[in-house]
């Protein structure tokens, strides 16, 4: 029986109609689904099946009882990680691996900005499954050309941002300098906060400034 690995972003609320369209296409042809237990894209995934009374789907989960679970006659696989490790996302990882390494096809729903969705689109691509990405800013499918890493790796910098040793490294620039010119274009810094503390990337456009900037200086 064929399976489909389904992740996606935690910080959806809804199904959108083309995803609705690819679920309703793996009941028809009785794919066997693996899920896993996180909000988000996890969440309505059990909760579009359970409605529609497909139950050939496994939740995995790294805890003895999975943190959502839609319907009891879902069927539940533990997935033994190290409990010392400190991370939450490196336990994570190791479920989404499992999941990935034990389908024939990856789905995912990706707002481009999620870290764990690109990393399963990568290890998709890394292992000759077949894929399908569901990209939100644009509410389109991915063509087939553009799952490759490159393009992926765009996308996610693209919503993400980079890191000034990203900026050097594409701009062929020193950090001392990239320091200095990417003060002036404070609009395009990219804030996120996390456990308090606020960390700084900077938006893709800052490449070809910087570049232009660099031959008057």
């Amino acid at each position: 029986m064929k399976k489909v690995f389904i992740s996606g972003s935690i910080n959806l609320n809804t199904l959108p109609k083309i995803v609705e369209k690819s679920l309703k296409t793996i009941q028809e042809k009785n794919i066997k689904v693996l899920v896993g237990d996180a909000k988000g894209i996890d969440s309505l995934i059990q909760d579009y099946f359970s409605n529609n009374k497909y139950f050939n789907l496994n939740i995995c989960s790294i805890y003895q009882t999975p943190r959502n679970r839609k319907n009891n006659n879902f069927k539940t696989i533990l997935i033994e990680v190290d409990m010392d490790i400190k991370s939450e996302r490196k336990k994570q990882e190791k479920k989404d691996e499992y999941m990935s390494l034990n389908s024939d096809y990856s789905f995912v729903v990706w707002d481009g900005k999620s870290k764990g969705s690109f990393n399963n689109i990568q290890r998709a691509l890394e292992n000759d499954k077949l894929l399908k990405v569901y990209y939100t800013k644009d509410d389109r499918l991915l063509e087939e050309n553009e799952l490759n890493r490159n393009t992926i790796n765009k996308i996610y910098e693209k919503n993400n941002g980079l890191t000034l040793r990203e900026l050097a490294k594409y701009t062929n620039l020193s950090l001392s300098i990239i320091k200095e010119h990417v003060k002036k274009h404070k609009e395009l810094y990219i804030a996120s906060t996390f456990r308090g503390k606020t960390n700084y990337k900077y938006d893709v456009r800052l490449i070809d400034i910087l570049k232009q900037e660099s031959l008057f200086s």
